[in-house]
């Protein structure tokens, strides 16, 4: 072991001195020598002065250390540890806060790191200690700006924070709402719904027919009938029975609307569909019966029917809802054999709905109807009217199509009476299809011209349609009333607008009403 030297130890041992069982060690003569005093004045019961000159002590170890700390640092902020160097600048101005170099070099630390507030605060405490300052000035009110810059940031993060606060938590009520209304819709057991349209057309000019045959030549306003199997309105009647929730049977009897360029040839349409939730997913299978009642084919009146088999499916879940139904044209052929007049009847129908916030939902829809009617037998009627054509295997036809897209503002409220209402727009476009007296319905395809009014004969001519007749845009405006818990009521205005291959314009309004339990 390395000997200490007793010219060391003796000095040493003569500047220990014990005041109430704490050791103090001197770091210079000078504070070894105010130590000293100290005790001599405080064995003197000069324990005021003893005090001072302990504190004279004090302070002269604590400048001593603060030009170590601050040397250490500067070596660090050299090395660009200014984190380091920080620390280190801290420990000596704590110890001495009036060294000025301490000060400028830890303000400008500060500055370095962009800690501008506590940069600022240093800057200021050495203008008050040293007014006259070189160093300070240099980074100074660059510091105020950045602290002001880096304030508003702090400020518009904070706003910011907040709203996507108030945005997260007004999501979560619009989920919490929706998901409410949801439960709300899967509640009921029992659902019934009545409604019926009235309709009037704007005529508004000459037409011919059977190439000038005979012409008509109406004008004005006037109130438009349908022949139904019922009532000579198109209605509606629709029940809904969920006996569990996972379970749901529709039923629905209507005189449908076709629009302004159909013929008033479908006087009822009845529908049941049997339908089976599981989670998001939605499955089942339907049959469908229309009645046709008119002279629209072969100028004579017939009175047929088709029943008609179809599949449903569906997908839901968050803020989406998607439905398809389609009732295939043909499920099995007419044989060509068959004598008399046939009915064959499509449709496939898409709907989709989009909950944008739990007031908003966007839905659209395609909805494909078809319609033929066909003569299997010798008939001098149809020999006749078909401009002596072979009478045997004609068909007629007719299409329409919608494409649809609309907006409902949900759970909107009557202030006077609490009463909530939707508010819907919609706009849809409705092409007309129609290919009359056509010879060899079943060559090439089943049962005529194919499936949505495609002839496979014209793919080659450019004409896969089958005579295209029309097109016209109807827009809608709907209001559903939550009466009650349990009762309801709706209206809607509708007018369609039809380009000049049609007769007339409609403007049509339907009322229904209907309770859920």
């Amino acid at each position: 072991m390395k000997k200490i030297h007793p010219f060391i130890i003796i000095p040493a041992c003569a500047v220990v001195l014990l005041t109430g069982g704490v050791a103090l060690f001197s770091q210079t003569v000078k504070d070894i020598m105010m130590n000293k005093r100290g005790v001599e004045l405080g064995e003197s019961n000069r324990l005021d002065e003893a005090i001072r000159e302990f504190d004279k002590a004090i302070d002269l170890r604590d400048k001593a250390t603060a030009k170590v700390y601050h040397n250490k640092g500067f070596a660090l902020e050299q090395k660009d540890d200014l984190q380091g160097a920080i620390k280190n600048y801290e420990e000596a101005w704590k110890r001495n806060p009036r060294q000025i170099v301490t000060g400028e070099r830890l303000g400008f630390s500060y500055y370095r790191i962009e800690d501008y507030d506590r940069a600022v605060l240093m800057g200021e405490a050495v203008l008050r200690i040293d007014p006259q300052n070189k160093e300070i000035p240099r980074w100074l009110p660059d510091a105020y700006r950045k602290r002001v810059e880096k304030r508003q940031d702090a400020l518009k993060d904070e706003q910011r924070g907040k709203d996507d606060e108030i945005m997260r938590k007004l999501d979560e009520k619009d989920r919490e709402k929706a998901e409410q209304m949801r439960e709300k819709e899967k509640d009921w057991v029992f659902y019934f719904a009545l409604d019926g349209m009235f309709r009037s057309g704007l005529f508004y000019g000459h037409k011919s027919h059977m190439m000038g045959l005979y012409n008509t030549s109406p004008h004005g306003f006037r109130v438009l009938t349908d022949r139904g199997l019922v009532v000579d309105v198109p209605v509606s009647l629709t029940m809904k029975i969920k006996p569990v929730p996972v379970f749901e049977i529709d039923l629905k009897a209507e005189k449908p609307w076709l629009g302004g360029q159909m013929p008033n040839f479908i006087v009822q349409a009845e529908s049941v569909e049997f339908l089976f939730h599981i989670k998001t997913v939605t499955f089942g299978a339907g049959f469908m019966v229309n009645h046709y009642d008119s002279n629209a084919a072969f100028y004579r009146r017939y009175k047929l029917w088709d029943p008609k088999v179809g599949i449903i499916g569906g997908y839901r879940k968050d803020d989406v809802d998607l439905k398809l139904t389609w009732y295939p044209r043909m499920l099995w052929m007419d044989p060509s054999s068959s004598t008399g007049k046939t009915l064959d009847t499509g449709r496939l129908r898409i709907d989709y709905e989009w909950r944008v916030k739990s007031f908003i939902k966007i839905y659209a829809l395609i909805d494909a109807r078809d319609y033929y009617v066909f003569c299997h037998s010798l008939d001098w009627r149809v020999f006749y009217a078909s401009l002596w054509q072979h009478s045997e295997n004609v068909a007629d036809y007719w299409g329409v199509y919608d494409i649809g897209l609309g907006v409902s503002f949900i759970d909107l409220v009557y202030r006077a009476d609490d009463i909530k209402f939707n508010l819907s727009f919609d706009w849809t476009e409705r092409f007309y299809l129609r290919s009359l007296e056509k010879e060899a319905p079943y060559t090439l395809a089943p049962n005529g011209q194919g499936w949505f009014g495609l002839d496979l004969r014209k793919w080659s001519k450019g004409k896969p349609f089958s005579g295209f007749h029309g097109i016209s845009q109807v827009l809608g405006l709907r209001f559903d009333e939550q009466l009650s818990k349990n009762f309801f009521m709706y209206q809607k205005i509708i007018l369609e607008l039809a380009d000049q291959n049609a007769e007339h314009h409609e403007f049509n309004f339907l009322a229904g009403m209907g309770f859920k339990i």
